[in-house]
């Protein structure tokens, strides 16, 4: 649903400051990958030496890539929207609708968390490692955690906004 009040779901400085560190964080691992393959793809046809392990890093690397800019871009309404159905509903069919998919979203969300947050700690226990160059499995989950976390409370204050602004608030 289109995401009108961005600004009043913010709830401040500190927490948008916060999410843009994880951003910046998510682009230097993303330069981080993007380094990984050149280099690797280099090694690999031109020298002929492939590098041990860059396929793991790869991986836990896009993990954390995806998950710590997940947030912010749910803050700012970044992300994939589909409006298919704005027009035909009206603004409080489009009112409830936007609450209705943020609730459902809040709620798959909390359930994946869940399931990471035992897994980051299964794998904490265990000693879980990549197979080759034996990098900690938990750095995956723990992103998974924190941007799924972080995504699910923009959607509750995204919420709080457009129930105290109502239908008249949306633009």
């Amino acid at each position: 649903m289109s995401d009108h009040t961005v600004t009043e779901a913010r709830g401040g400085d500190l927490p948008e400051l916060i999410l843009k560190f994880a951003a910046t964080l998510s682009g230097l691992a993303l330069f981080g990958v993007m380094l990984i393959v050149t280099v690797s793809v280099i090694f690999r046809y031109v020298l002929n030496a492939p590098i041990l392990g860059s396929q793991e890093l790869i991986q836990i690397g896009m993990g954390v890539v995806v998950m710590l800019a997940m947030p912010y871009t749910a803050l700012t309404g970044k992300h994939i929207q589909v409006d298919i159905l704005d027009n035909h509903l009206g603004k409080t069919g489009g009112f409830a609708a936007d609450l209705f998919a943020r609730a459902v979203g809040i709620y798959v969300l909390w359930l994946l968390i869940g399931k990471a947050w035992e897994k980051m700690w299964d794998a904490i226990e265990f000693g879980d490692v990549t197979n080759m160059i034996e990098v900690p499995i938990w750095i995956a989950y723990a992103a998974i955690v924190f941007g799924m976390g972080f995504s699910a409370l923009v959607m509750v204050l995204q919420i709080y906004s457009r129930i105290r602004l109502g239908v008249a608030g949306l633009g």
